[in-house]
């Protein structure tokens, strides 16, 4: 059976972009080093293809942000969120 994969696109601190992409149900690999956004875009339609081929569907991880998150922001939002404890 095909597995599940989720994408989203950050920009970077310094600028750059990343792409992090999530195998379902526990695997997570990060591309960085993307000058572009566009080029973020290139490297997903190219995975997109290939596991098109494999018959498992690409997916963006959070469709209500199609551009991309910025990485602090995202990180800062984590740390906030309040735990179980709380």
């Amino acid at each position: 059976m095909a597995r599940r994969i989720s994408y989203q696109i950050f920009d970077m601190p310094d600028g750059r972009f990343s792409v992090t992409v999530t195998i379902e149900p526990d695997k997570t690999m990060v591309r960085t080093g993307f000058v572009t956004q566009a080029e973020a875009g290139a490297w997903v339609e190219g995975l997109r293809d290939i596991m098109a081929a494999l018959g498992a569907p690409v997916s963006l991880a959070f469709p209500e942000y199609t551009g991309s998150l910025p990485l602090n922001d995202v990180l800062a939002f984590i740390r906030k969120a309040p735990t179980e404890a709380d």
